[in-house]
């Protein structure tokens, strides 16, 4: 049966990054990862703009370390709500305030999640919750009552299976054909949509 529980309740760990300001910065150490690290979907290196902190700073403020698996979701936008996988770093990480880590339970995967998180469905979510005239943003509370809808894990395991082959096989066509990346734009929220279809039926 598909369920629907609200994130925070999905979560081992759901918590802000740390608030690291410019003068907590140094050269090297620590890896700080920022908001313009998360795309929707994917990590962004951006080694050029990397930011770091001290081993005695990530003591001092008593900071969270980020690891391989976790997600983060930006409360900024561009948009508000993304998220990503964080892969493996070759240095030790912390993330920014404006970051959410999600260290999930074992009732649903981070390749499911996020996927999910690039769905129209959560994004709709999300819009529904964010705040701001001039510059919108979710809180972490807001972003913890966020529903999310899965099934059991094979099922999990299949749609994830099923979405990496259909993005590597428009990725393989667009790198081999002249056709505009616009029109990948347009189709990934279509599939997602498809793929993430809750039998209504099932839902509990």
């Amino acid at each position: 049966m598909w369920q629907t529980k609200i994130l925070k309740d999905l979560c081992f760990i759901f918590a802000d990054g740390d608030w690291i300001e410019k003068k907590d910065q140094s050269d090297a150490g620590i890896r700080l990862v920022q908001t313009g690290n998360i795309k929707m979907g994917y990590f962004a290196e951006r080694q050029d703009k990397a930011r770091y902190i001290s081993e005695d700073t990530f003591n001092r403020l008593n900071c969270t370390e980020i690891k391989r698996g976790d997600i983060l979701v930006s409360r900024l936008p561009e948009p508000v709500g993304r998220a990503t996988i964080i892969p493996e770093l070759k240095d030790k990480a912390i993330t920014a305030v404006d970051c959410t880590i999600i260290r999930l339970n074992e009732e649903i995967l981070p390749t499911y999640l996020n996927y999910y998180m690039q769905s129209p469905n959560y994004l709709s979510s999300i819009q529904s919750k964010v705040t701001g005239a001039t510059r919108q943003r979710i809180s972490r509370k807001n972003l913890g009552e966020i529903p999310i809808i899965f099934p059991p894990l094979a099922e999990q395991e299949r749609i994830v299976a099923k979405l990496d082959a259909a993005f590597a096989e428009i990725e393989t066509i667009l790198a081999t054909t002249s056709k505009s990346k616009e029109n990948y734009s347009f189709l990934k929220p279509a599939i997602l949509a498809q793929e993430l279809q809750t039998p209504q039926s099932e839902v509990v």
